[in-house]
């Protein structure tokens, strides 16, 4: 068998013509019926089967013999597990299901050799989200916008929720690229979704030269708790604590449910209301996200960022809360997609960087955190102002010094 060419390969190949791979997600409400919800329950546990398997497997193998049990083996032996009697309910499920859960550990294992993730774990079937991936092969999965239906493999036609201004778009524009995986998803609060990855074939975006950017169009944010960001000309954006105005609520269902009897329809009812709650907050904060991202880098060229290490912080047991509620991580990689995606350019800026301790007018570091006036200096800012000021100023003296290197390569 010929070995799959990666993204990184076909774009090499790709090059030579000028063009590019570019792949995006487009996730979907999907409402099954009740015959396509038992498919979707079923393959879902067939799929964390095989995961499940084949990483115990792979660690027992390796344990005995101190050799790597390859995902191409594995799967010869699955394939004649499953004619077996005991295990003949794993043909009810997408074969390619089971394919991509045992091709994931992989994946999983490479990642943690390359230092990327921890070492792979046990999917477990009492988390509030459970899903499966299946490939697109020979056109078994198709999106008719027209009639707001989804086809995928073992479920057929299954109802989509599309807004008239997604409606509108693709009728337009229709759906450019080609579909390569779909994700299957099913939340404990009983809502259904399908993510679609979606490979396109761009031409090759043409090289900015942005150190010809003024610095009118560069900006500098500081990430905080008390505001969302702060940027260098001196603008705050409220942080809007979704979980923390909810957190009464929550806590209220959450008595509730203590005094229920576990198992029973009441107990059930509830639980499903507590997870629609924490999937609203989720909603909400990914929506306030998109927004600020989209209008930051629209209004800007270059976009100056802290690299901040979410990880070490939320160990701060006093904080971790706050700090998980506001979801840096996943506006910075917002940003990065969205400001890649409109040729626009962001700078990272070191974590030891010491933003907040140096007078931006003097340029005096001082000892400990937090100033107001240091040697005498005149100028008074705010501290959070005075660190996004800070942060442009070290994201232009990277972006000369970037393309200086460059000019004497």
């Amino acid at each position: 068998m010929a070995k799959r060419k990666t993204t990184k390969e076909k774009n090499e190949e790709l090059a030579k013509d000028g063009l590019k791979l570019r792949h995006y997600g487009l996730k979907l409400r999907m409402e099954p019926n009740k015959k396509q919800k038992e498919q979707i329950h079923q393959t879902a546990g067939c799929s964390r089967f095989a995961f499940n398997f084949y990483l115990g497997e792979r660690k027992e193998v390796y344990r005995l013999t101190n050799e790597t049990l390859s995902v191409g083996d594995f799967k010869k032996s699955f394939n004649v597990l499953k004619e077996h009697p005991m295990f003949n309910w794993l043909k009810k499920a997408d074969k390619f299901a089971l394919e991509t859960a045992m091709e994931s550990v992989e994946d999983a294992f490479q990642r943690f050799f390359k230092g990327q993730n921890g070492f792979p774990k046990f999917k477990s079937k009492h988390k509030s989200e459970q899903g499966y991936t299946t490939k697109e092969t020979n056109g078994n999965i198709k999106l008719d916008i027209q009639n707001q239906m989804v086809q995928l493999p073992k479920l057929g036609k299954v109802k989509i929720r599309l807004s008239k201004k997604h409606c509108k778009m693709f009728q337009e524009n229709g759906l450019k690229g080609k579909i390569k995986t779909a994700t299957i998803k099913y939340h404990s609060s009983g809502q259904y979704y399908v993510s679609l990855k979606i490979e396109e074939i761009i031409d090759l975006p043409e090289t900015v030269d942005f150190s010809t950017v003024s610095e009118d169009k560069i900006i500098g944010l500081d990430l905080g708790l008390n505001h969302f960001y702060i940027d260098s000309n001196g603008k705050k954006v409220d942080n809007p604590k979704f979980l923390k105005t909810k957190l009464k609520k929550l806590a209220k269902l959450q008595r509730q449910l203590k005094n229920k009897k576990i198992g029973s329809s009441n107990y059930k009812k509830l639980q499903q209301k507590i997870s629609k709650l924490h999937l609203h907050i989720a909603n909400i904060r990914k929506d306030f996200l998109h927004k600020e991202s989209r209008k930051l880098v629209n209004e800007n060229q270059i976009i100056v960022l802290e690299d901040l290490n979410v990880k070490g912080m939320i160990k701060n047991k006093k904080l971790a809360r706050s700090i998980a509620d506001v979801s840096w991580s996943m506006y910075k990689t917002f940003v990065s997609y969205k400001a890649d995606w409109a040729k626009k350019k962001v700078i990272p800026v070191e974590r030891f960087f010491a933003s907040s301790k140096q007078c931006n007018g003097c340029k005096e570091k001082h000892p400990y955190y937090l100033f107001l006036t240091v040697n005498g200096c005149v100028q008074i800012a705010e501290r959070d102002v005075n660190a996004a000021k800070n942060i442009k100023e070290e994201g232009i003296r990277i972006l000369k010094e970037l393309y200086s290197n460059l000019k004497v390569a």
